[in-house]
């Protein structure tokens, strides 16, 4: 019993070497097959092939197998009536290799097949990738546009968000300045583009730039759409904190403001105010002179238009609606006085209560015009005096 035993442990042992014995002598992709009609012989297949999509091509990245015979490649797609063929100059080792080639749209099987000299072929090796054409192309959009900012040396563009799953990846936007072609890009997760230098009315080309797949080789683009932006000139120096172009004390005139005499009540300064965070004020009494027909505006060339001129952020202010202080819109370079106010484009009287909604003025520009806005007032000394905090103005077409 014993001697059946052990020369069983030992038919066990020698079959186990024989078995070592035969994969030793082989690449893990390089081995023969025993069948009925004898011996066959594999070339090394390809290993760790990746497929990545293209527009009407893809890029195919493998690793050449060990086996030195291998001295060509096919690959199949479309159930093996359409492929590519590449012969194979082959050194030692593991070898990447690299081939990008045409294909039809689609989603595809490829089925890649190595041969020796002698025509033995490997196992085939399946990789699914896809070629994107005008299928895919029809679904693309340009990005658009939602809303104008301007400001006074720029233009900014608002932007729509995008449905992300056609894969938009930038928009890019050309325009020109001077005679010269500026270009910017922009990603579709920022919202916003800033139009540096762009100050008057012009047309710009937009479009929306596409990657099918994150690892994609190509990109594909919607054609360049024109649109048309008409610049709304902008108001300078239109909120806190306001910026004065000389100062006295608490007292200053403001940059950018055109501020006639009878509101410079302060010896010859007052509208910018230190003392409330330098801020749009305009003061009378307590101990100051009275002002009559004090002016402080800006003029804009406009097109034509509807427009609306507003106090946009009111602090605080002790006028009442006995008093005559006006927000005020008016054709020419200048505004009018108080006693021809209803002359104007457009005014509202400004008092302490007034809904902020209604500090405002929308006015109807007929045809390319000067046309000057701001603040109007003819107020008293004396104790308590007058005063008028704000701390924003806004301008812009309706």
């Amino acid at each position: 019993m014993k001697r059946i035993f052990t020369n069983r442990i030992r038919l066990a042992f020698a079959s186990l070497l024989s078995l070592m014995a035969l994969y030793s002598c082989s690449d893990w992709d390089d081995f023969k097959e025993f069948t009925e009609e004898g011996e066959i012989q594999y070339a090394g297949k390809m290993d760790s092939v990746k497929i990545f999509s293209g527009k009407g091509r893809v890029l195919y990245k493998a690793q050449l197998s060990a086996d030195p015979k291998v001295k060509m490649v096919r690959i199949f797609w479309n159930d093996r009536k359409d492929s590519v063929e590449y012969q194979i100059e082959k050194g030692v080792g593991k070898e990447p290799f690299e081939r990008t080639f045409n294909v039809d749209e689609g989603v595809k099987n490829f089925v890649t097949i190595t041969y020796d000299a002698a025509g033995n072929s490997s196992i085939p090796v399946n990789a699914v990738g896809t070629s994107y054409g005008d299928t895919y192309r029809r679904r693309l959009n340009n990005r658009f546009i939602s809303l104008l900012d301007f400001e006074a040396d720029k233009t900014i563009i608002n932007w729509d968000a995008m449905d992300l799953s056609t894969g938009a990846q930038y928009t890019e936007v050309e325009y020109v300045v001077n005679g010269e072609t500026k270009r910017v890009t922009t990603p579709v997760s920022e919202s916003k583009t800033a139009l540096e230098g762009l100050t008057e009315s012009t047309i710009i080309k937009y479009r929306t730039v596409f990657k099918p797949e994150p690892t994609s080789i190509d990109t594909f683009a919607v054609a360049f759409q024109d649109y048309a932006i008409n610049i709304v000139p902008q108001l300078k120096n239109k909120k806190v904190p306001f910026i004065a172009s000389a100062t006295s004390g608490r007292w200053g005139n403001l940059a950018n403001w055109i501020t006639n005499d009878a509101a410079k009540n302060h010896d010859g300064f007052g509208g910018w105010d230190e003392w409330n965070g330098n801020i749009f004020n305009v003061e009378s009494g307590w101990g100051s002179p009275p002002i009559r027909n004090g002016k402080i505006y800006q003029t804009l060339t406009l097109d034509p238009g509807i427009y609306t001129f507003e106090i946009s952020n009111l602090r605080d202010t002790n006028l009442t609606p006995d008093d005559n202080t006006y927000l005020v819109v008016a054709l020419g370079n200048t505004l009018p006085d108080v006693e021809q106010v209803t002359t104007s484009l457009g005014h509202v009287k400004i008092f302490n209560g007034r809904p902020i909604g209604e500090l405002r003025v929308t006015f109807t520009v007929q045809e390319k015009s000067e046309v000057s806005m701001g603040y109007l007032t003819t107020q008293p000394d004396g104790w308590p005096g007058k005063f008028c905090n704000i701390v924003a103005f806004d301008f812009y077409k309706n």
